[in-house]
């Protein structure tokens, strides 16, 4: 009998092969760095943004600590890792995989723990951009079931901790304060920021 995981996990990878234009869209987005990177992007452009000081200081702000959020999610996400150990799916299933084996265990979706701790910090002070973000880390957590890299679990899993890791950013944000006002002064004396 099959759990409600891999229900959902063999219906997206039947999929395979069966609709052209989304396995064309899938391989572009399944990528470990395509969606990351392009996040990563957008925080660079946030970063140099702001019609003010203030508005310019608090995007600065807010992309050092969607930075360190991604880091904490990173970091979580390879502690349980390690400490599970769980297969990939394509490893005790049957499954067509339409993208390289990775060779590390599969809970959580670190990929996508990182995109969703960049898109949760990003929401709370660019509503707009920060609901993009969430899309574009869905459709990498999509891509990675529908290929069979991960089951819908791991990536459930993923988003939960990139989104909880806003926490203890902030925390680390209030007992660290000065240093993330310094650090930016200094970019900006450098023509950094």
């Amino acid at each position: 009998m099959l759990n409600l995981d891999e229900k959902i996990l063999f219906a997206l990878n039947n999929l395979n092969g069966k609709y052209r234009s989304l396995d064309a869209i899938i391989a572009w987005t399944v990528s470990d760095y395509l969606i990351p990177v392009c996040l990563c992007l957008a925080l660079i452009c946030v970063w140099l943004v702001g019609h003010n000081k203030t508005t310019r200081y608090s995007y600065q702000l807010g992309v050092f600590s969607a930075l360190t959020a991604m880091a904490i999610s990173s970091g979580i996400a390879q502690l349980l890792s390690g400490l599970i150990e769980r297969p990939r799916p394509f490893v005790t299933h049957d499954l067509i995989v339409v993208f390289y084996k990775p060779t590390d265990f599969s809970f959580p979706a670190n990929s996508v723990a990182a995109c969703f701790a960049i898109a949760a910090v990003v929401s709370t002070f660019n509503k707009k951009l920060g609901l993009s973000m969430f899309v574009m880390g869905g459709i990498l957590a999509f891509s990675r079931v529908y290929v069979g890299v991960h089951y819908p679990s791991d990536v459930l899993m993923g988003a939960i901790i990139g989104i909880l890791s806003i926490i203890p950013v902030y925390i680390l944000l209030k007992l660290t304060e000065p240093m993330p006002t310094c650090f930016i002064k200094v970019a900006r004396i450098l023509r950094l920021a």
